[in-house]
């Protein structure tokens, strides 16, 4: 992901700014956040390659990497090997481990199993359920309709569409 692409969607999903705290020049940059009770990270690195006349250097666009998230009191020691935090693969991985997406269902809503693989596979691809509990996390727990109450009812959230809306 391009640096300016990655500084712009944190800003937005965060609503925090993001700081150049180390600069060594314009080959490696680390910029960095404060949200809430955590501090994240992540590094740049310039791109390379050749241009339109076939000369090989650095292009104009850098890309970010290394996404990293800690605690703000959490530091770490060099002399113990102590590594404070954890990495993400990607922006959005760091994104919502931080502050987790919004839900897709609400309490009410009467949803349908689509017709995928995992979903014709488990049994539950065209059955209508209703959706008692809706935390976000990419989980809904839901009771399928006429059918008795199981002691399993946590399901994918993108293995569901809507059939009809709560009020």
């Amino acid at each position: 992901m391009k640096v300016e692409k990655a500084i712009k969607k944190i800003e937005k999903y965060l609503g925090v700014k993001v700081e150049c705290v180390r600069d060594n020049g314009e080959y490696s940059k680390k910029y960095s956040f404060c949200y809430e009770n955590y501090v994240g990270s992540f590094l740049t690195q310039q791109a390379y390659g050749e241009d339109a006349e076939g000369n090989y250097g650095p292009k104009d666009e850098a890309y970010a990497h290394n996404w990293h998230i800690r605690r703000s009191n959490d530091h770490s020691d060099m002399m113990t090997d102590y590594f404070a935090g954890s990495f993400r693969d990607n922006c959005t991985q760091m994104l919502h481990s931080l502050k987790a997406p919004p839900a897709k269902f609400n309490v009410g809503d009467l949803v349908q199993g689509k017709q995928n693989k995992r979903a014709i596979r488990q049994g539950y691809a065209g059955k209508t359920a209703l959706v008692v509990k809706s935390g976000g996390g990419g989980y809904i727990n839901i009771d399928f309709l006429g059918q008795p109450k199981q002691a399993y009812n946590s399901f994918p959230e993108r293995d569901f569409e809507v059939v009809a809306a709560a009020a």
